[in-house]
């Protein structure tokens, strides 16, 4: 049996330490994070309100920015992995669109797609009852995308857990992704919304939002638009959600 001091002093814990500790020192502000990751109550994070309308976030674009410091680095510490909660990402994805910074969407997706947990399922996201009835569409619209997404990738055989399923049943050997029930009784909104990335041309809207009257377009992971970036993005057609691989970022 190991011992649990030398894996603290050694870096070879299930939480890893060194690597931790590293990636705490990369954020803006490590002594901030580091007793946001150490403080236990509540043991699952909390929104983080106050909840920003679609007006202040396009009013501020990088203030998703200051809400979210060091969220890269965070992705790969595991004890904010354990914390985390997927309504905590969904909002997330919900300031990133809002902020119209589909690479970080790109990011957030691939986050939550590598969550194997039972209870990062998409059919298992809480109702949030959101009572920005704007923010409530777009939040149903989002986890309806997802479900497309990820079961287009599931259906190419990348799986929740990190690993490839490489058989012959590959399309079909898996739990589908299913919405939650709550994503069904949202409506469209009342008057027409829409994100669109700087120099986008794709006049393709991803269907989810659009029947809420919320323009999003598909091109956001287009093979035209993978050269303006650093990443590689694969989607499910007529799925807004973009997925650059990030290899490290399952832990």
């Amino acid at each position: 049996m190991r011992n649990p001091v030398g894996a603290i002093i050694h870096g070879y814990s299930s939480l890893k330490i060194r690597p931790t500790l590293r990636r705490i020192r990369a954020c803006p502000h490590p002594w901030s994070t580091l007793f946001f990751l150490i403080w236990p109550f509540p043991w699952r994070y909390s929104l983080p309100y106050p909840l920003l309308s679609v007006e202040e976030i396009e009013k501020y674009p990088n203030i998703h920015e200051e809400r979210q410091p060091g969220i890269r680095e965070l992705y790969n510490i595991p004890i904010y992995r354990i914390r985390d909660t997927p309504l905590r990402s969904l909002y997330r994805l919900v300031e990133d669109l809002c902020a119209s910074d589909f690479i970080m969407m790109g990011y957030e997706c691939t986050y939550f797609f590598f969550h194997r947990e039972p209870r990062w399922s998409l059919a298992c996201i809480p109702d949030p009852r959101d009572k920005d009835p704007i923010r409530y569409a777009i939040l149903a619209s989002m986890v309806e995308a997802l479900v497309d997404a990820f079961n287009w990738r599931l259906e190419h055989g990348i799986r929740r857990d990190n690993t490839t399923d490489k058989s012959e049943q590959r399309s079909s050997n898996f739990m589908r992704e299913e919405a939650p029930s709550w994503t069904s009784k949202i409506g469209p909104v009342a008057k027409p919304l829409a994100f669109r990335e700087a120099g986008s041309s794709d006049m393709t809207m991803e269907r989810h939002f659009l029947k809420r009257n919320i323009r999003v377009p598909n091109d956001i992971c287009s093979e035209s638009n993978q050269a303006k970036r650093s990443t590689f993005f694969i989607r499910a057609p007529g799925s807004m959600a973009a997925f650059p691989t990030m290899p490290n970022s399952h832990h």
